[in-house]
């Protein structure tokens, strides 16, 4: 599997059947992302990779068997008979009107009906809300979702779009789930006219393998704000 393709969470532990005895051998591995940050009105672009090494190589066909509704997972595509190694770059789309924030299941299924053989695992698909601005400001997040290992940092881009007049000074802040500080970023506050800011991300080693919706806060000094959401993907790639 390409090293380029990190674990699809349970396909990547593969499928192998015949491993003595007298049946075909067969083993399946196939990979892709295993946590997508979308919006509603996102098609994100998803590259899945499958390989395998098998006595009988029939036709394997992989398509989305569960998704949340206005999701679509396509197209479906297939390892060819005969052919050991394929891949692709899928779209996962969300349709404008999915109001199902939070963490979905997209459930994907590999079949070769010739051998009799089916594996499913399961993408996490994180749907934030829309963003939340105010009349003066609003906030970005580039990129909306980091991998990391617990105990991991990483680094993101804060960009604020200022109505016009607008100057004033914003200190950034993250707002998480109950609020923990298992969670966190290294203060940062954008000085007057300032629409930019590298901002570094910190994860503790206590965190579960899961992935964990935020908010990035802007607050002025008079105490407005805007948010826009965010995903620690924990993982131990």
């Amino acid at each position: 599997m390409p090293r380029s393709l990190p674990r699809l969470a349970v396909l990547a532990c593969a499928l192998a059947l015949g491993c003595g005895g007298n049946t075909p051998y067969y083993h399946l591995d196939w990979g892709g992302q295993d946590t997508v940050t979308a919006a509603p009105g996102d098609a994100v672009p998803y590259d899945i990779a499958i390989q395998r090494i098998a006595d009988n190589l029939g036709e394997v066909r992989v398509s989305a068997a569960i998704a949340p509704e206005g999701v679509t997972f396509g197209p479906a595509f297939s390892l060819p008979e005969g052919e050991t190694i394929a891949s692709t770059t899928a779209t996962i789309t969300v349709a404008p009107g999915v109001t199902s924030y939070g963490v979905n299941a997209l459930q994907l299924v590999a079949e070769d009906p010739a051998n009799n053989v089916t594996a499913r695992g399961n993408i996490s698909l994180v749907i934030l809300q829309p963003p939340e601005p105010n009349a003066s400001f609003s906030l970005a997040v580039e990129p909306r979702q980091v991998n990391l290992a617990p105990g991991q940092s990483g680094q993101v881009t804060v960009t604020v779009t200022r109505a016009e007049g607008f100057t004033g000074p914003l200190t950034l802040t993250l707002e998480t789930p109950s609020n923990t500080t298992r969670l966190g970023i290294d203060p940062v506050t954008l000085a007057a006219g300032e629409t930019t800011a590298q901002v570094r991300v910190t994860t503790d080693r206590s965190l579960t393998v899961l992935p964990y919706v935020v908010k990035f806060v802007a607050t002025s000094e008079d105490g407005r704000t805007a948010r826009t959401g965010f995903t620690f993907n924990m993982n131990l790639r």
